[in-house]
């Protein structure tokens, strides 16, 4: 997603939403109720090593083991003279198990005691050399007496499940994880949460046997009670997708996989069956919007648009089943609206209850299309209230960056709307709730009057909070603090830039504080026309010094042209001038550019920009409209200067010079009266005879420019 709405032209607004393939399916299994619970081992939240997991997985299974045989022994279910002797023997045979029993003389010997837990024990011992021995010794555990199994019965019914999927034994498998929940909900004991583990291995049961929507069903049991792999495992039912669910999710042919889900073995024929189960049909859809498959640039309305094969085909079989309501209706209306068919989308929305976050989202961009930004601000406002805040992403493989949920960027739509409709402190109050900084900065910086921004921060950050304790911020303290602390600053800059200095100086940040009060004793200096010329040319030449070198801090806009928001370190675009002129921006990167950081071409604004936005954007324009633009408001300062002073004057070179080699760099064109005015006035100077060889700019400094550096030293 982009890092601003406004700065996308607009983009964002007319697109549809980001869709998120795992928080999708964890809002179908909230649907899904079960009563078991899961206990999962406790895996460092760091590792991700494969090994360490199973290993973290077989230490717990051996600490249950041993904590409810020591339970049984206590509550005398486990019948010895020795509990102690039987204590090691149960402990030996867990270590076998595990692969790290010392075979000496003592541990060789030990016998269990006989019972559930040496059945369960002999069964996992024969596992590896006769399968079928495990499976006669966990039969006959279940044989025994209920009040003779109440510690392993859940646990040997898992394993003959596990057994039987081996084999592709997939009706016994079914069989017997249902057993296992079965059990658990008797009142058997379940330590390792097997009964709901239960519901992953008896969906890949049902996969497998080609019962793809009883699967669908399981998995998200699985997920609703907190097993994240089925987020993965969900994958395996999409049916053009990749055959790995670990890879790129681009749609290519079906897999062998889901033609054993679906029976079927073409992937036409997977999407029909898969578009004639209600749950089926919402997981496919699911997928098909969160999945990009490349995308198309649509000239006309100047959108990027997703490949829409994949969306006409998948809606192309939901008409072949003849289905006429769906549950989540408006999802099907998203995939209309992603290909650009408003009228289908509206179709959908129709058959939907309306009521959802995503109905009203749809049903806002299909009023703003309308041109009802009213109802699409109401509308927006209530999706922004009722959607989860912080949602993240847990299981999501192949995808590093999350940069926006969904309550984020429906935040965003807001304030764009909110932008468009005039309703400028509502769109800023929009950006600022989920720091989209860009666009918050934008509104404040270029749109809203002084005097609104300055009743905005007297009221939502009338200063800058500072922590209970200064040594350990909360999250809500730091995001605070900085919000305030970059707004204030904001109006600081601009205050700076409209001459009211006086008003400024609380709202920039303290270590500017110094800067600002140079800058300002230097051009009440300068002003006075009483002082003597020379004195009133020095202190122009300070102020200018001070605006080059900390003009940034103290003038600089947040956005474009100056950058103030990367430090000046990158290019963000002049979106202010953009939306104001219909002229893209078009960014030089280099300081060899020509005289023009911005060459013009045609903005393609997808939403339109109203007449009172133009003549608020007209209001703040800058003087120059030009990155850096406090390089020649310096040089301008400069250039004041170098008139007060005599003509062949080591002083009145060293000024030129150095104003000069501000711009030269970036403004060549600009920096040229400069070295003009060298070589008609300085000529017999030191810095003018060596300027005049090359008719350029020198690396000399003067009298001047060294005592500035004595005082205030240019950053390297």
């Amino acid at each position: 997603m982009p890092r601003s709405w406004i700065g996308e032209r607009g983009v964002p607004l007319v697109a549809a939403p980001e869709f998120f393939w795992e928080l999708e399916v964890k809002r179908l299994a909230a649907e899904q109720t079960a009563p078991e619970e899961r206990i999962p081992a406790p895996y460092p939240e760091d590792s991700t090593d494969q090994e360490a997991f199973e290993g973290y997985r077989q230490a717990f299974t051996a600490r249950v083991d041993i904590e409810e045989f020591e339970s049984a022994l206590k509550a005398g279910v486990v019948k010895t003279a020795d509990q102690a002797k039987a204590l090691r023997a149960h402990r030996y045979a867990r270590q076998k198990l595990s692969g790290i029993a010392k075979e000496d003389a003592e541990a060789a010997a030990a016998e269990e005691v006989p019972g559930e837990f040496s059945d369960y024990h002999a069964g996992a011992l024969a596992m590896d050399s006769d399968q079928a021995k495990a499976k006669a010794v966990w039969e006959t555990l279940l044989q025994r007496p209920a009040e003779e199994r109440k510690y392993r019965s859940t646990w040997a019914a898992y394993m003959l499940g596990k057994l039987a999927l081996g084999e592709k034994k997939y009706d016994e498998a079914v069989k017997w994880f249902r057993e296992t929940r079965k059990l658990a909900k008797e009142g058997f004991t379940d330590g390792l949460g097997l009964a709901a583990e239960s519901y992953g291995w008896e969906a890949l049961a049902e996969m497998e046997s080609g019962h793809a929507a009883q699967s669908a069903r399981l998995y998200l049991t699985q997920l609703s009670l907190g097993d994240l792999s089925a987020v993965v495992s969900l994958k395996y039912l999409v049916p053009d997708r990749d055959s790995s669910p670990y890879s790129a999710d681009d749609p290519v042919t079906v897999s062998p996989v889901v033609g054993t889900a679906y029976a079927v073995d073409s992937t036409e024929a997977a999407l029909v069956k898969a578009a004639a189960d209600p749950l089926l049909r919402r997981l496919v859809t699911a997928h098909v919007l969160a999945v990009g498959v490349g995308s198309t640039w649509d000239n006309d309305s100047g959108v990027s648009r997703p490949d829409a094969s994949r969306q006409a085909r998948w809606l192309a079989a939901i008409a072949k089943t003849g289905v006429k309501s769906t549950p989540d209706a408006e999802y099907l209306g998203w995939v209309a609206y992603s290909m650009g068919k408003y009228e289908d989308a509206g179709r959908w929305l129709k058959l939907s209850d309306g009521t959802g976050a995503a109905a009203r989202w749809l049903k806002a961009k299909l009023a703003r299309r309308a041109g009802d930004l009213k109802l699409a601000a109401t509308l927006m406002a209530e999706v922004v209230r009722d959607l989860p805040e912080n949602e993240c992403l847990e299981n999501t493989l192949g995808d590093d960056a999350y940069p926006m949920p969904p309550s984020r960027s429906a935040a965003c739509d807001l304030g764009m709307i909110q932008l468009t409709r005039g309703d400028y402190l509502a769109a800023l109050d929009a950006f600022l709730t989920v720091n989209m900084w860009d666009d918050a900065a934008y509104v404040a910086e270029r749109v809203l009057t002084t005097m609104e921004l300055l009743a905005y921060v007297a009221e939502h950050f009338p200063e800058v909070p500072k922590p209970k304790d200064p040594d350990n911020y909360t999250e809500e303290e730091a995001k605070r603090h900085d919000e305030a602390t970059r707004i204030r600053s904001l109006l600081g800059r601009r205050l700076m830039r409209e001459d009211r200095y006086a008003e400024a100086r609380s709202y920039l940040p303290e270590n500017q504080w110094p800067n600002h009060d140079r800058y300002v004793a230097a051009l009440k200096v300068a002003a006075d026309e009483k002082a003597a010329k020379q004195e009133r040319a020095r202190a122009l030449f300070t102020a200018a010094w001070v605006a080059r070198y900390h003009g940034m801090e103290l003038m600089g806009t947040e956005g474009g042209p100056d950058s103030s928001s990367t430090n000046g370190d990158f290019i963000s675009p002049n979106t202010a001038m953009e939306r104001l002129t219909g002229q893209k921006q078009k960014m030089g990167y280099s300081d060899e550019e020509e005289e023009q950081d911005f060459k013009p071409g045609p903005a393609g604004l997808v939403v339109p920009v109203s007449s009172d936005e133009k003549k608020r954007l007209t209001s703040t324009k800058l003087n120059p409209e030009k990155r850096y633009h406090y390089r020649h408001v310096a040089a301008g300062l400069a250039w004041k200067a170098a008139g007060l002073l005599p003509d062949q004057s080591e002083i009145t070179a060293d000024v030129l010079n150095t104003a000069g080699g501000w711009l030269k760099g970036r403004y060549p064109k600009e920096a040229d009266r400069f070295i003009q005015a060298i070589e008609r006035r300085c000529y017999k100077t030191e810095i003018g005879k060596e300027a005049g060889k090359k008719h350029w700019f020198v690396e000399m400094e003067g009298p001047w420019s060294k005592e500035e550096e004595v005082v205030d030293p240019v950053p390297q």
